[in-house]
């Protein structure tokens, strides 16, 4: 058993948890119960960077940081007066960076928190149970637990709100902050024209044709190296940068009109410097600056479902502007898979050898074409074909558009599901 606890290491007030209650706050996995409140926070909290690796990470680190002094602090080793925070800071920081607002902050510390005292809270049985703790000592034991637990949330909570508030109060007096402020709100359509001085503020012409390049994989910092190389390709010289998470930007490339010969330029540079790319098309004005930022987002919608690692590197609006329409309505998109293709839209390795054969036959034209793009021998390809026109029942020229269309969308369908 441990020895009495110090007073001094207790809350003021606050009588020190017994010692067994402390042997047992020292027992509980930290590790396991980290990635449990990591999961929590991000799915009632932050659902919207689900996806977002690199907030998971700074989330992760304050959570792990937090665990590792409240265990301390019911453990008796550390007075909660003399706890010190650093994850939990820059984590509160980063909340600020992304605009995050005060009440996510707080749910998720209110969501976190109910997370790791039922960790304890299930312990605590476990021991009493097992030690044969008289009932009236295991629910006193219970209420000090949680009080302790609730006492080192308030003081954390309150630490991290008020650092979180001075953060956002300094970056609302910089220019690049109220530069993003304005971008986010010309892409949620609340403003229909803008102040001559948001328009200073902004630096960026309006009035110009904008393509959005969306970045899915580059962090803000290294988009804007990028552009460097982009504008000296394509001739464009205004760029702006404005980043939607931690690891995903959009940037907007603006000229006074854009040429078919620039916007080619434009995907070639992005594919060769092997970037994950999504592309608008050049549309013009205040509604044009919105209007391009939703079609690069309808394009990565489509390389999402399409799979990153099977989707070209670099997509166009033009190159999937079917897909984009015809998923507006996934169930109906479903039910004109199935019916245009039957027992083809299986999902088993015949159907799949199938699709791909009647794929690259419509794409390239011949067989031969297709034996050569397949590595399969012109017979192989032939008698594949056979077979799709006798499960499609009709001859493949018969609905030759609807079964292209047919095949890409079932593709990213798969995907998707």
């Amino acid at each position: 058993m441990l020895d009495a606890a110090d007073p001094a290491l207790t809350a003021p007030g606050r009588p020190p948890l017994p010692g067994w209650v402390r042997e047992m706050a020292a027992d509980v996995d930290l590790v396991a119960l980290c990635e449990r409140v990591v999961a929590r926070d991000i799915a009632v909290a932050f659902p919207g960077l689900a996806q977002d690796d690199g907030f998971a990470g700074h989330l992760r680190a304050s959570v792990r940081e937090n665990l590792r002094l409240l265990q301390q602090v019911l453990c008796g080793r550390l007075p909660l007066a003399a706890v010190r925070l650093e994850q939990p800071l820059a984590f509160a920081r980063v909340q600020a960076e992304l605009h995050i607002p005060q009440t996510a902050l707080q749910r998720s510390y209110r969501v976190g928190f109910v997370e790791m005292w039922r960790a304890w809270a299930d312990r605590l049985q476990e021991v009493a149970e097992a030690s044969d703790v008289p009932r009236a000592e295991a629910v006193r034991a219970l209420a000090d637990l949680t009080a302790a637990i609730l006492d080192y949330q308030d003081h954390v909570a309150s630490l991290v709100a008020e650092n979180h508030a001075r953060v956002d109060e300094a970056l609302s007096r910089t220019r690049a902050h109220v530069r993003q402020g304005l971008v986010r709100e010309i892409l949620r359509g609340d403003r229909s024209s803008l102040a001559p001085s948001d328009l200073i503020t902004l630096d960026h012409d309006l009035g110009g044709e904008h393509v959005v390049v969306l970045l899915p994989a580059v962090a803000e910092g290294a988009a804007g190296n990028l552009m460097t190389g982009l504008r000296a390709r394509t001739g464009v010289r205004q760029t702006l940068v404005h980043p939607l998470d931690l690891s995903r930007t959009a940037v907007w490339l603006t000229v006074p009109s854009w040429t078919g010969g620039m916007h080619r330029r434009l995907l070639a540079a992005l594919a060769d410097a092997g970037m994950e790319a999504s592309v608008s098309e050049p549309l013009r004005g205040l509604a044009g600056f919105r209007e391009a930022h939703e079609q690069a987002r309808d394009v990565e919608r489509v390389r999402a479902a399409w799979g990153r690692a099977a989707a070209p590197r670099v997509l166009g609006h033009a190159d999937v502007a079917l897909e984009i329409l015809l998923l507006r309505d996934p169930a109906r998109a479903r039910r004109f898979v199935r019916a245009e293709l039957g027992p083809l839209a299986e999902d088993t390795p015949e159907a799949g050898r199938l699709r791909e054969t009647l794929e690259a036959s419509f794409r390239l034209g011949s067989h031969v074409g297709t034996a050569e793009h397949l590595g399969l021998h012109e017979h192989t390809v032939r008698n594949r074909l056979h077979r799709a026109e006798e499960h499609l029942g009709h001859p493949l020229p018969e609905r030759r558009t609807e079964l292209q269309v047919a095949l890409r969308l079932q593709r990213l369908l798969a995907g998707a599901g």
